[in-house]
C-alpha cells in the first residue's frame, strides 16, 4: 500500500539512518609547552555527543588548555581532537562552536555592540537573542564599551552569552562563573539547561555540581582527565592513596597512585574543596 510505513520498515529506516560523528572527540591528547617539565594535558580522552559534561580541577590542572586544544589554539604533542568529525588541526571555518574563552575575544577593541554585529556576520545569524539576554542580565550598558573596559564579571558574562547565543551545536566554557553573582549564575544555568548543544564546562567550583546533577563529571589533576562520573554522585565519591580494590578508577600522581571509589574510601571527594591539596588530604 503506497504511503504506509510498516513497523518493520520503520525500524529498518531508523537502523539505516547514519549517526553523525560526536560533537567533540578527544583521543589520547597530550599537550606540552616548552620549558615545563610536566605535560599541560596528559593522554586525555573524552567524547561528547549531545550531552553535557563538567570538568572540575584546580587552576593549572590543564582545563583551559584542553579547551584551547579543542578550538585549535594549541598544537598537540600527540593524540587528536575532532569537532563534528573534523580534525581541528586542518579544519577551517567550522561553524556551530560557541565559547567564552578570553583568547577568542581579547583582541576585540571595538564596543560590545559592534562585536555582536561582527559575530552576526561570522555566524550568519541574528544577535537579537544575545541583545535580549544582555538586557535580561542587566548588562545593556556594556554595548557602548569594549570588553577591556568592563569589569571582570561583566566581560565573563558577555563571553558566556556569546557562547550560546548563535545556536551552537558545541559549547566550550572556561570558568563561566568567575566573578559572577549568584542570581546571574542561576539565570545562565537555566540557559544551558535549555540548549540542545553539547556542552563542556570547566570549573574549580565543586558547589556548582549541585545545580547540574545529570551532567557527566570528569576530574582534572596534573593534566590528567579522570572519569567519567555523574555530577549528581559527587557526595558518593571518595579518593584514597594507592590502588584500592574495586575502585572506579585509579590514576597516577607525582606522589603515587590514587583511587576513586563509590561510597567508601579515605576522604570524601566533596570535602577536598581544592584538588590542589588532594595529595595532602589522602596521605
Amino acid at each position: 500500500m503506497s504511503g504506509v510505513t510498516t513497523p518493520a520498515a520503520a525500524r529498518a529506516h531508523v537502523e539505516a539512518t547514519p549517526v553523525g560523528p560526536p560533537a567533540l572527540e578527544v583521543r589520547h591528547l597530550t599537550v606540552r609547552f616548552p620549558g615545563l617539565e610536566a605535560d599541560a594535558v596528559a593522554d586525555a580522552s573524552l567524547s561528547l555527543s549531545r550531552d553535557k559534561v563538567v570538568v572540575v580541577g584546580p587552576n593549572g590542572s590543564g582545563k583551559s588548555t584542553l579547551l584551547q586544544a579543542a578550538l585549535g589554539l594549541v598544537t598537540p604533542a600527540s593524540g587528536s581532537v575532532e569537532v563534528f568529525g573534523r580534525d581541528v588541526r586542518t579544519a577551517r571555518a567550522v561553524l556551530g562552536v560557541g565559547t567564552n574563552l578570553e583568547e577568542v575575544y581579547r583582541l576585540m577593541t571595538i564596543p560590545v555592540g559592534r562585536l555582536l554585529s561582527l559575530w552576526e556576520d561570522l555566524q550568519g545569524r541574528s544577535s537579537d537573542r544575545v541583545r535580549a539576554w544582555l538586557e535580561e542580565f542587566q548588562l545593556s550598558s556594556v554595548l557602548s564599551r569594549p570588553l577591556f573596559r568592563l569589569s571582570t564579571g561583566q566581560a565573563k558574562l558577555v563571553g558566556d552569552l556569546l557562547a550560546v547565543g548563535f545556536d551552537p551545536r558545541l559549547v566550550l566554557l572556561d570558568e563561566p562563573f568567575d566573578n559572577v553573582d549568584f542570581a546571574r549564575r542561576q539565570r545562565y544555568l537555566d540557559l544551558l539547561a535549555r540548549t540542545d548543544a553539547s556542552v563542556l564546562l570547566n570549573t574549580h567550583q565543586f558547589d556548582l555540581l549541585n545545580a547540574i546533577p545529570d551532567w557527566g563529571l570528569y576530574l582534572m589533576f596534573e593534566g590528567q582527565l579522570i572519569g567519567r562520573f555523574r555530577a549528581g554522585d559527587i557526595d558518593r565519591l571518595y579518593v584514597s592513596a594507592g590502588e584500592l580494590p574495586g575502585a572506579l578508577t585509579t590514576f597516577t600522581t607525582r606522589s603515587g597512585p590514587v583511587s576513586v571509589s563509590r561510597d567508601s574510601g579515605r576522604v570524601a571527594l566533596r570535602s577536598v574543596s581544592d584538588l590542589s591539596y588532594l595529595k595532602d588530604r589522602i596521605a
